[in-house]
């Protein structure tokens, strides 16, 4: 018979929900970004990030965000993440 040792600790409620909380929040970022990932491997992504885009155009994160402002070339978001979409990022280069 496996022996196993328990320990009970003491946490206060709000302790013990921040705690719960935090992994909760930290697996759901994982699984969002396992699926992102896996979108952008399997198919030619129809968003690109912030950095995606200044790289592209050659442009500030900076600029991009005037942009966004100004609505020269907007940003669409996704789970707390800026976007663009290809198709009007494209258009803009040519």
């Amino acid at each position: 018979m496996k022996e196993s040792t328990y320990r009970v600790l003491e946490f206060e409620k709000e302790d013990l929900e921040e705690i719960i909380k935090s992994a909760v929040s930290s697996e759901i970022q994982k699984m969002f970004g396992l699926v992102y990932n896996t979108q952008n491997k399997n198919s030619k992504s129809e968003f690109l990030t912030r950095e995606e885009v200044g790289l592209l155009l050659n442009v500030s994160l900076v600029t991009l965000h005037n942009w966004d402002k100004k609505k020269v070339l907007t940003s669409k978001k996704v789970g707390g993440r800026v976007l663009y979409l290809r198709d009007d990022v494209y258009s803009k280069v040519s």
